[in-house]
C-alpha cells in the first residue's frame, strides 16, 4: 500500500445474511464483522426482500429453508430487480440437484451446508466481494 492509498477513503462492504438458524447466522455474522464487513441479519424470508432492497448489500447469504418465503423465492424476487448483487445460497436439503441448477440459473453460488465447512462459506462470501 502506497502513501496515497492511505489517504483514499475505503468502501466498507455490506452483507445481508438471511438465515433462520440463529447460532449459524451469528457465527457467519461475527466472522464477517471480524473481517471489517458490515452485516445485517434477517431470520425469515418474508422480510428478507425488503431488507435487501433497503440495504443495497454487496453480497447476500441466503438460506433455502426459511419461515415465510423460501430462499429460492427471495432469490427470484431479487433477480427480478437486481441481476448483479452476488448471492451465496446455503442449504442442508438432500436432492439438491434442482436447487443447485435453479441457483445457478439466477447467477448465485450454491453451497450445501452438510458438505461445506463454515470457513469455506466465509471465504466464498469474501471472494464475492472482490
Amino acid at each position: 500500500m502506497g502513501f496515497f492509498d492511505k489517504l483514499l477513503p475505503t468502501k466498507k462492504h455490506r452483507v445481508v445474511i438471511v438465515e433462520d438458524d440463529v447460532p449459524l447466522r451469528r457465527f457467519i455474522a461475527d466472522r464477517l464483522l471480524e473481517s471489517g464487513i458490515d452485516v445485517t441479519e434477517v431470520g425469515d424470508g418474508t422480510s428478507a426482500g425488503q431488507v435487501i432492497l433497503e440495504q443495497h448489500p454487496d453480497c447476500v447469504v441466503l438460506d433455502v429453508m426459511l419461515p415465510g418465503k423460501n430462499g429460492m423465492q427471495v432469490l427470484a424476487e431479487l433477480r427480478a430487480v437486481d441481476g448483479q448483487t452476488p448471492v451465496v445460497v446455503l442449504t442442508t436439503l438432500s436432492g439438491e440437484g434442482g436447487l443447485k441448477i435453479e441457483a445457478q440459473k439466477h447467477n448465485a453460488v450454491f453451497l450445501n451446508k452438510a458438505d461445506t465447512s463454515l470457513e469455506i462459506v466465509i471465504d466464498t462470501v469474501i471472494q464475492q466481494l472482490s
